[in-house]
């Protein structure tokens, strides 16, 4: 597989771990109900979200620092997986929190880990612009991921998006293994 195709698949990766990240915003509401909490403390997922991505993401990449790009991104996609499983498996607003917390760090690591990848797989001159390609994933996921997973949410269930997430995700990790 060429390495333009490798940058144009953790594209798409990035896309589903923007998706979510971000989607949890846009159905807001339907996890409130559905954990029985008002909407301003199921807006401390978010908090949550945001402070694990930032205290933990330098905490294991500091610890993986040896380790290979290749097995970073699939240690990512691992914890990325295990909190989406975590969202949809588990009941209760703590551990809603929890799954919060591994998606953060999980997404975090990936995304630190994708831009080096990507840049890395890159010709010279090119980096840039395969950097911008794995923005554009996560970026997509504002505009595309959060109104597909509101619809999603209203027409069926909110942790359906997260079915979908978790399914990607595992695709990702046999396309990163490839």
């Amino acid at each position: 597989m060429s390495n333009t195709w490798k940058i144009y698949i953790l594209t798409l990766i990035s896309f589903f771990v923007g998706t979510s990240q971000f989607v949890i915003s846009g159905i807001l509401d339907e996890v409130a109900a559905s954990v029985g909490v008002s909407l301003s403390a199921a807006g401390q997922i978010i908090t949550v979200f945001a402070l694990a991505t930032a205290i933990g993401t330098p905490v294991v990449m500091a610890m993986t620092a040896k380790t290979g790009r290749r097995k970073q991104l699939l240690l990512a996609l691992a914890i990325t997986l295990l909190g989406v499983i975590l969202t949809v498996a588990l009941r209760g607003y703590g551990f809603l929190l929890l799954s919060r917390i591994v998606l953060g760090v999980g997404s975090g690591v990936f995304v630190v880990t994708s831009y080096a990848t990507a840049a890395n797989l890159a010709p010279a001159g090119r980096q840039a612009s395969a950097m911008s390609n794995v923005s554009l994933g996560f970026s997509s996921s504002l505009v595309f991921g959060v109104p597909i997973g509101r619809v999603v949410a209203v027409a069926y269930d909110w942790k359906v998006i997260f079915w979908g997430i978790g399914l990607f995700t595992l695709l990702g990790i046999f396309a990163v293994a490839r």
